[in-house]
């Protein structure tokens, strides 16, 4: 027979500091720290995404509010997981896809670097609309719901297209179906229609240019 387990309650150990660093709960409890770890992995945790994810919190004494989002002094916790993966969620999960202006004030840190990663790895996509970037679904009927709210929300006559713009973009599609978005810009302009990329991704969304293309 093996050794006796020695009880481990992990609920005790975070009720009255509701966070705290793997030393923290290591000092509280009357285990190693091999067996802290082992423990946590069985009962389930969070980690702050965060002050480089020191701090931990369990369901027990977490208060996730309805967004999933739990604030403890200066540490902050998702229900979905890494800060790229809350990012990923909540830009999925958007009405109208999200600025960084607006994922940072929902998230509280600057979201820079899991927005390359994420858009890196095609997890998410950018379209330029108005004065800045909006993070969108990777995918596209998902994400052309989220263009047609946001360029709502915008003002759509500062972005709806003429129909020179409309028949120079259509052209420049059957000449080269397989063109980047940037190079069928850059084809209209030089032939003397004045376009910017707003305009151009008002167009392939009105017409669902990106799914009638992989078609």
């Amino acid at each position: 027979m093996g050794r006796p387990r020695t009880p481990t309650d992990l609920v005790a150990g975070f009720r009255s500091a509701r966070v705290l660093t793997l030393d923290e709960l290591a000092g509280r409890l009357p285990v190693t720290r091999r067996t802290v770890l082992r423990r946590l992995d069985e009962h389930g945790y969070f980690t702050s995404y965060n002050l480089r994810g020191r701090y931990l919190t369990i369901e027990e004494v977490a208060d996730f509010d309805s967004r999933g989002l739990f604030c403890f002094k200066s540490a902050r916790f998702s229900r979905y997981g890494t800060l790229g993966s809350t990012v990923r969620h909540f830009v999925e999960a958007s009405a109208s896809g999200m600025t960084h202006e607006e994922i940072r004030a929902l998230l509280g840190v600057r979201v820079h670097n899991p927005l390359f990663a994420l858009i890196g790895g095609r997890a998410i996509v950018r379209e330029r609309l108005g004065p800045a970037y909006v993070y969108l679904s990777a995918a596209q009927e998902v994400r052309n719901a989220q263009l047609r709210a946001r360029l709502s929300l915008l003002g759509e006559t500062a972005f709806r297209p003429t129909s020179r713009q409309i028949i120079a973009v259509l052209l420049e599609l059957l000449r080269d179906p397989r063109g980047s978005r940037e190079e069928i810009l850059s084809r209209c302009q030089k032939s003397g229609v004045r376009i910017t990329g707003e305009v151009l991704g008002a167009i392939f969304t009105q017409y669902d240019l990106d799914k009638k293309r992989a078609l």
